[in-house]
């Protein structure tokens, strides 16, 4: 929903903006950077993943995404506010502030713009992926005149550094072209069937077609779709468990 600008936070004669994050843990009634801990902690197993059975394992993963899903608007503003020291932030601030001088509303036509002056190379893909998120999309196209709010607009910026991120972990040309023929492939579904749009933006995303993640799919980078540091987390205990079972999985992740 619609939030207001951040608060002003009084130090003494120092006065300085809370970041969104900050805002966010306000609202939730809890401590900046206690959330901070918790969602850097990954959620610890009751008991040796190999001494899991399957179905054990899978109730693991389970909670593992749920959390991830719960915590998405967390996630990408700790992001936001950690990049650049919250640099990024303050411009994506700036951005805003320009934009609203010159019409009353922000709406989805501006976004790529916004995010250029932000200076991130930004493809029609990428444009598309996180405009999704915020249901400014419809099949291949976006919805030029979908309105965003301001918190809107700096969760997406959160959401597009981590993306940026997520290059370190597979490669631009890869991710490009798996999430154009995933939506591609949805909006021909669709057309056909009339079955509801899947987010892309949802846990088991292109890289699954749609499908749950699971055998030598499981161990394809982002199969989870979940930001870098959730995603080797399960890779990690998925190769344990399912590794051993599968010869020469495609895309398997290597052992560390």
């Amino acid at each position: 929903k619609a939030q207001g600008p951040p608060r002003k936070v009084y130090s003494g004669d120092r006065m300085a903006a809370s970041s969104s994050f900050e805002e966010l843990c306000r609202q939730k009634n809890v401590d900046p950077e206690e959330w901070r801990k918790s969602l850097a902690t990954p959620i610890m197993a009751e008991k040796c993943l190999l001494d899991m059975t399957e179905e054990e394992l899978l109730a693991h993963h389970q909670r593992v995404l749920d959390r991830a899903n719960a915590t998405k608007e967390d996630r990408a503003l700790l992001v936001l506010e950690r990049t650049q020291e919250g640099r990024l932030e303050r411009q994506a601030l700036k951005v805003w502030a320009q934009q609203m001088r010159d019409a009353e509303q922000v709406k989805a036509e501006q976004v790529p713009e916004m995010l250029e002056s932000l200076r991130y190379e930004i493809s029609n893909n990428e444009v598309h992926f996180l405009l999704h998120q915020f249901g400014a999309t419809k099949g291949l196209d976006m919805i030029p005149e979908h309105v965003l709010s301001q918190h809107e607009w700096l969760w997406l910026v959160g959401e597009c550094q981590i993306l940026k991120e997520s290059y370190k972990h597979v490669k631009r040309e890869e991710w490009e072209a798996g999430y154009a023929n995933h939506v591609q492939k949805l909006s021909l579904q669709d057309a056909s069937s009339g079955v509801p749009e899947v987010s892309a933006g949802e846990t088991g995303w292109w890289w699954t077609n749609g499908e749950k993640a699971g055998h030598a799919a499981a161990l394809k980078k982002f199969a989870w779709g979940m930001q870098p540091e959730i995603e080797a987390e399960l890779l990690q205990e998925l190769e344990l468990f399912i590794g051993p079972r599968i010869k020469d999985a495609p895309d398997g992740v290597k052992s560390r």
